[in-house]
């Protein structure tokens, strides 16, 4: 009969945990990151000779989830916080484009042609004349202004890696505190199981990240590579800067020069030459024949010293020497960093042109033209003709910015920060930043380039820009007008001085510019200015639309996968108020039972007396 009675005692308390268990999951049933614990009770192991049991034993409480589960719902995750964030950049970058039937640069850019309309008509009014200079600042206060509208959400996003960077490393230590305090405990308490994996899904937001809990081991990975071991090895990411400066080379692949053919020379009634245009406003020129003296002395330029020459007036020129650096060869660096030219110094290598300031700053337009008297057209004119640098052995500029471990590269495969290096990063294919840049960087080139000369062929025919008209056989028709300087939309400025300086010609020509339809505007097919910039708005608008779509789709399968795990892992009241009634009613009963077995013993003691 004691028997019993310890039998009812175990009973009623594990009925008394059960309950207290219930009360706790409901009064949790809010609590962020919480999983609803179950009462883990077996029976009691048997240590004598009786055959009915000794009753029950609490063994734990034990939290309910799903590793399989919750490492999907974490990946998913992480996909989601990615295209948040790349809809909200977009979201930024479409506003910045946004325009209204009064405003805009689409209406700056009407505006523009507008004036050269009006001027035309009446070539020597001073409105007119004033409104043309207004309206064509005011397009490139227009232009820079979009430019600017894009490099500061750039800037935005470089500083919000930085700030993720610190706060990834900070839930990272957190992580390694929670690890100790699992470590020293006995018996890990189930809150720090829960507000590890609440530290879990917040690093999920910025990275993708793979937890390894076998054989009682922890450890995280980020991209593959280990950021916490157990609870004392704790690899903090950083971020590199590894911008690279753009180089041009002039070079076959087996390092022969190809700035002239071997017909380059003195024939005929003009000398050969060779320019090099840095910009459209800054060029330099070397002919056969003269006399250059660099620091290894004085020669006379020929075929075979070109290089030497044009790398001596390149690096002399007091403005292009700013910006650029050239080398006859390949250099050396001593362990000074100390730039050593290749030897011997007075022989032709092949030129290589590099910039002075690293990453997309510094990038620069850069094209060489070869006159050569030998190759002629029909007319007997001279052709001119446009020297490529080396697609392999050239250099783009880049902004080389990527998370590194311990001086290694880890490419994140979705998150926050994916989204935000993809865009700051100009080695990634899906930067949207620098491929709008580079379309408006196109357009200024354009705009520049086709204002500043042209070739009358008659009628309504003309050949539109300085850098087909110098590769034109007319050359010798050239009009200049050089109404816009600059080569991107940084050193676009108009010209207000040539305003009054332009002929009835100038004007019939640059009228046609509005609807010529068959510019080259960077890589697009033949197109208008306004088209051009109409697919700019249209380009960012599809960007976006695809974003928002990818986002409503992964948003759909994060929720539904997050809806089947909160089934499983979350409070469910009515579920808690069925089990209260069940643990309660079997307290009751086990009580009964107690009351029962106290009554049957004071009848026993008391019939003994």
């Amino acid at each position: 009969m004691l028997n019993s009675l310890n039998v009812a005692l175990s009973g009623l308390s594990a009925s008394k945990t059960q309950v207290e268990n219930v009360m706790n999951n409901i009064a949790n049933e809010n609590t962020v990151g919480y999983k609803k614990r179950v009462v883990d009770v077996k029976e009691s192991e048997q240590s004598d000779s009786r055959i009915t049991g000794r009753g029950a034993t609490v063994i734990g409480v034990d939290r309910i989830t799903n590793t399989y589960m919750s490492d999907n719902l974490v990946k998913q995750q992480s996909k989601s916080a990615e295209y948040d964030e790349l809809s909200t950049m977009l979201a930024d970058i479409e506003s910045i484009l946004s325009e209204t039937d009064t405003s805009g640069f689409s209406n700056n850019l009407d505006a523009y042609f507008q004036s050269i309309e009006d001027l035309r008509a009446n070539p020597y009014n001073e409105i007119y004349r004033t409104n043309l200079i207004n309206q064509g600042n005011m397009l490139v206060d227009g232009l820079q202004s979009l430019y600017s509208g894009i490099e500061e959400r750039e800037t935005i996003s470089k500083n919000a890696a930085y700030d993720s960077v610190d706060e990834i490393n900070s839930i990272l230590q957190d992580i390694g505190k929670v690890n100790q305090q699992i470590q020293d405990a006995v018996n890990p308490s189930n809150d720090l199981l829960d507000k590890r994996d609440l530290l879990e899904s917040r690093l999920a937001q910025y990275v993708e990240i793979k937890v390894n809990r076998a054989d009682d081991t922890y450890s995280l990975e980020i991209s593959g590579v280990t950021a916490v071991r157990y609870n004392t090895n704790i690899h903090e990411i950083s971020i590199a800067d590894n911008s690279i400066a753009q180089k041009d080379v002039y070079a076959t692949n087996t390092n022969v020069s190809t700035l002239v053919a071997p017909t380059w020379d003195t024939s005929g009634a003009t000398p050969d030459t060779l320019t090099y245009y840095f910009d459209k406003d800054n060029s330099i020129t070397i002919t056969v024949g003269e006399s250059i003296t660099d620091d290894y002395g004085t020669f006379t330029v020929d075929k075979d010293s070109v290089v030497r020459a044009l790398t001596y007036k390149i690096n002399s020129d007091p403005t292009i020497s700013n910006s650029i650096s050239a080398y006859n060869g390949p250099y050396s660096t001593d362990q000074n960093g100390n730039k050593i030219p290749q030897s011997p110094t007075t022989t032709d290598h092949y030129l290589i042109i590099e910039s002075k300031v690293a990453g997309t700053d510094g990038s620069f337009e850069g094209r060489i033209v070869v006159n050569d008297n030998d190759i002629t057209d029909t007319n007997g004119f001279q052709v001119s003709n446009l020297v490529t640098k080396s697609s392999i052995k050239s250099v783009d500029a880049q902004n080389d910015i990527h998370l590194e471990i311990f001086g290694q590269e880890i490419p994140p495969q979705s998150g926050k920060i994916k989204s935000i290096l993809d865009n700051i990063d100009t080695r990634s294919v899906d930067n949207k930043f620098e491929k709008y840049k580079t379309m408006l960087d196109d357009f200024a080139k354009a705009l520049s380039d086709v204002t500043e000369a042209y070739i009358y062929q008659g009628g309504t025919s003309y050949v539109s820009g300085e850098e087909a008209s110098l590769l034109n056989k007319d050359k010798a028709s050239i009009q200049t007008i050089g109404l816009f300087d600059g080569t991107s939309v940084k050193t676009l400025a108009f010209n207000s001085s040539v305003v009054r300086n332009l002929t009835q010609e100038n004007l019939d020509y640059l009228s046609t510019i509005h609807w010529n339809e068959n510019l080259t505007i960077g890589d697009s097919d033949k197109t208008s200015f306004s088209k051009f910039y109409q697919n700019i708005k249209i380009t960012v608008s599809a960007d976006k639309e695809n974003i928002d779509y990818l986002k409503e789709t992964q948003d759909s399968v994060t929720e539904s996968l997050q809806t089947t795990y909160d089934k499983l892992v979350k409070v469910d009241k009515d579920e808690e108020m069925v089990n209260l009634i069940k643990f309660q009613a079997a307290y009751e009963a086990n009580a009964k039972l107690i009351t029962i077995v106290d009554e049957m013993l004071q009848t026993i003691l008391g019939m003994k007396q």
